[in-house]
């Protein structure tokens, strides 16, 4: 009885474990993926889209620029927004010049220099409101050049592809057929005949030179350009604006972030250190002439003659673990040190106007400080709320670039410092 009933129940197990396994069978495992491609446009139809157009809603503020009554405010990868601050209290977003892949400007004089993609752009701001591209330095930043040239095609504007835009097809397949593809990944179908048109190609400064953030990447002394990238320093001759020319470029250091003009000196700050360019002697190609190396982290600079002021932060993207105020001793550009460090919430960028000092500090906000005793900082003012990420002083005007858009400032009486605009 007990063999029976033994092999009845070995006989259930059998069954339910090959019901379970036709149900598996049954079953498709799948994947969905998105894959991207590509939209294409000829050079000279993508140049010619970027020009100035009616203003449009500020979205998601990112590199700025003082310049005269203007601000001029970058979209990433889109353009740039022309703001009249005649009346700060009023501001007036006056038109939107679109450039493609733009992220970092300069201006000296009427021109207005941008980046798109890997090219350089020179426009004419005699109207700011109705700037006018001039003139293209193609290739000038090689990293970022997004040309392709079909196989057999000339190098000509008119066969050099650019990628304008991306299209997109979610595509779902079964489990055995996605066995190549990064799970959870995101497909490119990029080019494979890629070419390069290559041309030849508060600072000590020209009247009539914006003022930009300590985060920009760009900055100009004199009749020079200056741009970083991610190890290294362009150099452009700017003496006729329109007709920019490429002199040189050299190797700083890995991961460099932003770029300083300070008299005729270049602070370089990277995720390592920062690092001082003398331009004095050969503007084209500025000399090393002192460095300073810190714990990594993100780190805009500047500085006022004696001091540089770094800020470091724990951006992932910058491999970072402090979040800190770091002053340091620069009247020895062959030996800088260390004076002292503050503890911040999440530094960005830095201002300094006489005594006082500005930091934007993330989340933080705005923090104002007596700076007349580098070893003695003394906090004046703190706005708390916006999350805050770059900042230009100027005239008692303090302009903070915040998350969510522009703030003003009224400092001119230190006892009365308010904000009083936000585009």
């Amino acid at each position: 009885m007990k063999k029976e009933i033994f092999s009845f129940s070995n006989m259930v197990v059998i069954c339910m474990a090959g019901l379970l396994l036709s149900s598996c069978m049954k079953d498709k495992i799948t994947m969905t993926y998105r894959l991207y491609y590509p939209v294409y446009q000829s050079l000279t139809t993508f140049r010619a889209q970027i020009k100035a157009g009616d203003p449009v809603a500020i979205q998601q503020p990112g590199k700025f620029c003082l310049w005269g009554n203007f601000i001029f405010l970058n979209e990433p990868l889109k353009g740039i927004h022309v703001i009249d601050n005649t009346d700060p209290v009023h501001p007036k977003n006056v038109s939107f010049i679109n450039i493609p892949g733009n992220n970092e400007l300069a201006i000296q004089g009427n021109a207005l220099f941008a980046d798109v993609y890997g090219d350089l752009v020179s426009f004419d701001i005699s109207n700011p409101a109705a700037a006018v591209a001039k003139n293209f330095v193609s290739n000038a930043f090689p990293e970022r050049s997004n040309y392709y040239l079909p196989a057999g095609s000339t190098m000509n504007t008119d066969s050099i592809r650019v990628v304008a835009s991306w299209k997109y097809k979610d595509t779902t397949v079964s489990y055995n057929t996605v066995s190549n593809f990064y799970p959870g990944g995101v497909m490119y179908s990029g080019c494979v005949n890629c070419a390069f048109n290559v041309a030849p190609g508060p600072a000590s400064s020209s009247a009539g030179t914006g003022q930009n953030g300590s985060t920009a990447m760009f900055c100009i002394i004199n009749n020079y350009l200056y741009t970083v990238g991610n190890s290294s320093l362009g150099t452009f001759d700017i003496a006729d604006p329109f007709k920019p020319l490429f002199t040189n470029t050299q190797m700083v250091d890995w991961h460099v972030e932003t770029i300083y003009p300070f008299r005729n000196n270049l602070f370089i700050g990277t995720n390592n250190g920062v690092y001082i360019y003398d331009v004095s002697s050969s503007p084209g190609t500025p000399g090393l002439a002192g460095e300073f190396t810190h714990v990594r982290g993100c780190d805009p600079v500047i500085a006022d003659g004696n001091y540089a002021y770094v800020t470091l932060n724990d951006s992932s993207a910058c491999l970072g673990f402090y979040n800190q105020l770091q002053i340091v001793d620069i009247r020895d550009f062959a030996h800088p040190f260390l004076e002292v460090s503050y503890s911040m919430t999440h530094p960005g960028g830095l201002s300094k106007s006489e005594n006082l000092l500005f930091i934007a500090d993330g989340s933080g906000g705005l923090k104002i400080y007596n700076a007349a005793d580098v070893n003695s900082l003394q906090l004046i003012k703190q706005f708390k709320g916006p999350v805050a990420g770059d900042i230009i002083t100027r005239n008692g005007l303090a302009i903070l670039l915040a998350r969510d858009g522009l703030y003003q400032y009224d400092y001119r009486d230190l006892n009365n410092i308010h904000q009083i605009s936000k585009l």
